[in-house]
């Protein structure tokens, strides 16, 4: 059934909630300190930045997180004091370092989730302490900017656990933001072309046009642009113009969406605030709560799931792989939906259509992307047993009552994406 509203071709917004979320923090950071030391490296202007000065473009990494921390080595080892060189780099070649670094970076901060492959298999925590060691004065005189968002990265990512009992395989959320393979410009104009061949590590892409139908500021796409990795995919990221506008997810209550609200993209519900991650399926904090979490349709997870729409039985990360028929694995995502249990905070429950040829799909999903269903309260733990005869930890969630969800009911929510909407869905793949 489609939406009354569907004849007008109006598509639900995000609009404040009758019920006004409390914020409590989420964690405190703690300071990198580096020491002062002698600098043996003659740069003495802050490096330009990695975005291109036409706003219309920017410098992305598009290259994978293990050849980034090499060459972040690289950087380290050319630019530390007291540092014996075969080769002394010229400034223009520790500038270039510096400004893929910096892409990198914010690849890493905004467009990719951390893994423990980055630290067990890649060392990337070892990479970011060099960098930000004693002995890199020259690096801060004249990349304070790069530094600063390598400190952030590291504080988030050690926050985060690194990715612990992150599963790349069916995660809960899991989306693929992979477009699909990259059609040369001469084909298709608006679409980026590149070479799977090239050296480069960054690529300096095309931004969205502020009044595109799709990716522009009242389009369904607002706040993502995409790019073509060195694999010839086209995949989504955060477009670095508008970083700043990228809503907090960690805030209790609806964070002013109205339930039914969609997106096409779970990196699109991670721009808006209506989940803050954008592959994992918790977003929480072990001492405060679970502030929101995504259920899809075709993950991993679903035959360990019950989803009934207003009841839900969901199941903790790493449940299929537990072995161990006594102990259930835990992580700091699991522990903040227990921890939701004891405080009764709501959670903002998210339903991603997943793999939608796949023929067991509930229709009680979304047709395409993601759908914010609504607040739940976590009423129920209790302990599973998987395929491999491992225990794991499941958490029952219940959906509040329509006056405590803007008086939006589970019914009507069935009614989103609407036609209009699924329509600007197929678009997206033309690009822009």
């Amino acid at each position: 059934m489609e939406s009354p509203a569907e004849a007008s071709g109006h598509i639900l917004t995000p609009r404040a909630s009758n019920l006004p979320p409390t914020i409590d923090p989420t964690h405190i950071s703690s300071p990198v300190i580096d020491t002062d030391t002698n600098q043996d490296v003659r740069l003495t202007q802050p490096t330009v930045e990695a975005t291109p000065a036409d706003e219309n473009t920017a410098s992305v990494w598009v290259d994978s997180v293990q050849e980034g921390v090499k060459q972040l080595r690289k950087l380290y080892t050319m630019t530390r004091t007291n540092e014996t060189r075969p080769h002394k780099p010229s400034e223009k070649e520790v500038k270039s370092y510096i400004q893929n670094m910096h892409a990198f970076m914010l690849f890493l901060k905004h467009d990719v989730e951390p893994k423990p492959a980055f630290k067990d298999k890649y060392s990337l925590d070892k990479a970011l302490g060099f960098i930000l060691g004693p002995n890199m004065e020259p690096l801060k005189k004249v990349a304070p900017d790069l530094l600063l968002l390598a400190r952030e990265v590291l504080e988030q990512y050690n926050a985060e656990e690194w990715g612990k009992g992150f599963t790349d395989h069916g995660e809960e959320g899991i989306e693929a933001d992979d477009l699909g393979p990259a059609i040369a410009k001469s084909s298709k104009k608006g679409r980026q072309s590149h070479d799977p061949s090239s050296s480069k590590h960054t690529e300096v892409v095309k931004l969205p046009h502020v009044s595109h139908p799709i990716w522009g500021i009242e389009g369904i796409m607002h706040g993502l642009a995409r790019k073509t990795t060195k694999t010839g995919r086209a995949v989504l990221f955060l477009d670095p113009r508008y970083h700043n506008k990228k809503r907090n997810a960690k805030v209790w209550g609806h964070n002013d969406h109205t339930p039914g609200v969609w997106w096409p993209y779970q990196k699109a519900a991670l721009f808006h605030g209506a989940h803050g991650a954008p592959q994992a399926g918790i977003t929480g904090n072990p001492d405060f709560g679970t502030y929101s979490i995504v259920v899809s349709a075709t993950s991993i997870y679903r035959d360990l799931n019950e989803d009934k729409g207003t009841e839900l039985w969901y199941s903790a990360d790493r449940s299929t792989e537990n072995a161990n028929p006594v102990r259930a694995e835990t992580s700091n995502a699991t522990r903040s939906l227990e921890t939701a249990l004891k405080k009764g905070k709501p959670v903002r429950v998210l339903r991603h259509a997943g793999n939608t040829s796949d023929p067991r799909r509930s229709p009680i999903y979304p047709a395409v992307g993601i759908r914010y269903d609504g607040l739940y309260k976590v009423v129920d733990q209790g302990t599973g047993t998987n395929k491999n005869s491992g225990v794991f930890k499941r958490f029952k969630l219940e959906r509040l009552p329509d006056s405590m969800n803007a008086g939006i009911s589970w019914e009507e929510i069935q009614r989103y994406p609407t036609r209009e909407q699924r329509r600007q869905f197929d678009q997206i793949k033309d690009g822009y």
